[in-house]
């Protein structure tokens, strides 16, 4: 035993004898010129040391180089691409003896990296290793290498050369990217990385934290193998970021760099807001709008096309799926077939300034309609063509409640179209078509729809807030109009409006008591005469069918076969709405119906034909009887009587 031990302690002393011998006949500059060819081999660019270089025996073999910085592509706006305060190499012992450099970790301690776009679109990390042949690398030191062209895609690294550098630590420093195409500058900094690259042909594995625009975000990629992305062969690579905002997750396969990848990708978050304000993109929105958020697909980036399909996207309470194509062109291309379930619009719209609940009673009642003459810009429709069709089981915006429907909207050079293909809502359907034409001014806009089994009031006050009008019945405009601003298309509006509806109300007024005050004037009954009447939610006209066909002519709405059938009076009208305006200007004419039966009547009437005028604007309509001058000569003289017999 104690010859063991002592020729274990005599091999012992030789070998460290031998290694400390070794060691201060190894130049450090030899050691830095192997490693500093090998980068060269890698990447075709020069690696220089200005500071201190110092080798460590103990308690490991290491190489510390100071001031160390690697070249930038010529052409680039600085000569370095990357600078380097301390750079640590740790060397197996048993490399010191082979002839052959391999490396167990890197240390890089405050680096500064310029990664630039160049105006010809070129990029300065693009590198181009020296290619070599085997015999040349044994027998030649002047023909070590013959550079690939810089541009060449089908980059072959040799078979017999690899590196292995263990493990790379990134501490500090920082990382700009500038494009000069767009002059736009990004820093990411704060770098606290770590790289696992035991060779080429291995897994490359990639962890840390780095800051960008004040945010920190941790990372954990890998690939598979760094050799196959040099070759510019297909390579899977997996990655998560993680960061206060948000988290995303992609795991595919980079197919060929820069034209085709797929896999799957996915990103999730609690607030749309906070990561739009991060990237200085301000949102004002409800509490209740634009918070939790995902997204995940599966994708396909091929032709410059990006194809998403098993779409699913949430936002807030709302749940989109679907497929989607863009393709990248001039103008940009999408086309996407989208299911958007639910969709309750309402959080998303501003709030509603005209709103009673914001405003004190009776404050936003009986005001004036203005229309805006604030210009309105439709050139984004120039930037992009579009061929998407929506469906959803329900739609709510503001009052509106729709069932089912199917819309398709097509942009194609600065023209859309909007085709409501199908439409269930307030008990009827129908179908439709919008067009907006944006490439010249003024803009032209038309529109067309039909309506069937519309229950009117409903409609009409969530619509346009106008509760007046009771019933069922069919409705339909074909309508066009130019311009540039709301007033603009209102002006111009020009086109035809029907609609006839069946067993409802006019609110508001009763034509039918207004028509006997008329006809007591006649028949000189003055007791019961009222000449005026306001609209009024108390009074209301029944009829059993009313139709009519409006002709619009620069914004001003014409008709001359207005037509009620009430249970006791039948009404005809004729006259204007001018929207440009906003006043009414109709004649009434009525005829009080004597039979029992109603509305089943024919014909038949008092014989006295009462007219009614409605006039006014928008929001001081008045509804009166139109009599002779004469007729209202006596109410006057009655009113007097009953004055004097009141007051003496």
């Amino acid at each position: 035993m104690r010859i063991f031990l002592k020729s274990i302690a005599i091999i012992s002393f030789v070998v460290i004898l031998l290694i400390v011998v070794a060691t201060q006949l190894i130049s450090t500059q030899d050691i830095f010129n192997q490693v500093s060819a090998k980068v060269q081999q890698a990447t075709g660019r020069t690696l220089t040391v200005n500071g201190e270089q110092d080798l460590s025996v103990f308690p490991s073999l290491s190489l510390e180089l100071n001031d160390v910085h690697f070249s930038n592509v010529k052409g680039g706006s600085k000569k370095g691409m990357a600078s380097i305060t301390e750079l640590l190499i740790h060397i197996p012992w048993l490399s010191v003896f082979s002839g052959e450099l391999h490396v167990d970790k890197f240390v890089i301690n405050n680096p500064d990296i310029l990664l630039e776009k160049n105006m010809d679109g070129k990029v300065n990390w693009q590198f181009s290793p020296l290619a070599t042949t085997e015999n040349e690398v044994d027998n030649s030191t002047e023909n070590t290498a013959k550079k690939a062209p810089a541009n060449d895609d089908n980059i072959i690294l040799p078979e017999y050369f690899d590196i292995s550098l263990g493990q790379i630590e990134i501490n500090g420093g920082k990382l700009t990217f500038i494009d000069h195409q767009s002059k736009e500058t990004k820093i990411i900094d704060q770098l606290n990385l770590a790289i696992l690259l035991p060779s080429l042909r291995q897994p490359l594995n990639f962890s840390g934290s780095v800051r960008y625009m004040a945010q920190v975000f941790e990372l954990k990629s890998s690939m598979t193998t760094p050799a196959k992305a040099i070759n510019n062969q297909a390579f899977s690579l997996k990655l998560v970021l993680t960061f206060p905002l948000a988290k995303l997750n992609y795991e595919g396969e980079v197919i060929q760099q820069g034209k085709e990848l797929k896999g799957k990708l996915s990103v999730s978050g609690d607030s749309v807001k906070q990561l739009l304000n991060w990237q200085n993109i301000p949102l004002v929105a409800k509490d209740e709008a634009f918070n939790k958020f995902s997204f995940s697909t599966n994708m396909h980036f091929a032709n410059n096309k990006l194809t998403l399909n098993e779409l699913m996207v949430n936002l807030d309470a709302l749940e989109f799926k679907g497929s989607t194509a863009i393709t990248l062109s001039t103008p940009l291309k999408i086309s996407s077939n989208i299911d958007l379930g639910i969709l309750d619009l309402n959080p998303y719209l501003p709030n509603n300034n005209n709103s009673s609940e914001d405003s004190p009673p009776n404050e936003t009642e009986n005001q004036p309609v203005i229309w805006d003459d604030t210009a309105i810009d439709l050139s984004a429709l120039t930037s992009l063509n579009a061929d998407i069709s929506i469906q959803s089981s329900q739609l709510l915006v503001r009052e509106i409640k729709l069932g089912k429907n199917e819309i398709a909207l097509l942009l194609n050079n600065g023209i859309a179209s909007l085709q409501l293909k199908s439409f269930q809502g307030y008990e009827g359907n129908g179908r439709g078509a919008f067009k907006v034409n944006s490439n010249k001014k003024p803009y032209q806009i038309t529109s067309k729809f039909e309506l069937a089994k519309i229950n009117a009031q409903p409609l009409l006050t969530d619509a346009v807030g106008f509760d007046k009008l009771m019933g069922q019945g069919q409705l339909a405009w074909e309508l066009s109009t130019q311009g540039g601003s709301q007033r603009d298309f209102i002006n111009q509006l020009n086109g035809n409006i029907d609609f006839s509806f069946i067993d409802g109300a006019v609110k508001g007024v009763n034509l039918a008591a207004v028509a006997k005050s008329a006809s007591n004037i006649m028949k000189g009954n003055l007791s019961a005469v009222s000449l005026d009447s306001d609209f009024s939610n108390a009074d209301k006209t029944d009829f059993a069918a009313l139709t009519g066909k409006f002709m619009l002519s620069n914004g001003v709405a014409n008709t001359n076969n207005l037509s009620l059938n009430n249970p006791f009076i039948r009404i005809s009208g004729t006259g204007d709405i001018d929207l440009p305006k906003t006043k009414v200007k109709l004649q009434i004419k009525s005829k009080i119906v004597a039979s029992s039966q109603g509305q089943t009547a024919d014909g038949t009437s008092s014989g006295v034909e009462i007219p009614i005028k409605i006039t006014g604007p928008f929001h001081q309509i008045k509804i009166r009887p139109d009599v002779s001058s004469g007729a209202k000569d006596k109410v006057k003289d009655k009113l007097k009587n009953k004055l004097k017999g009141l007051f003496g």
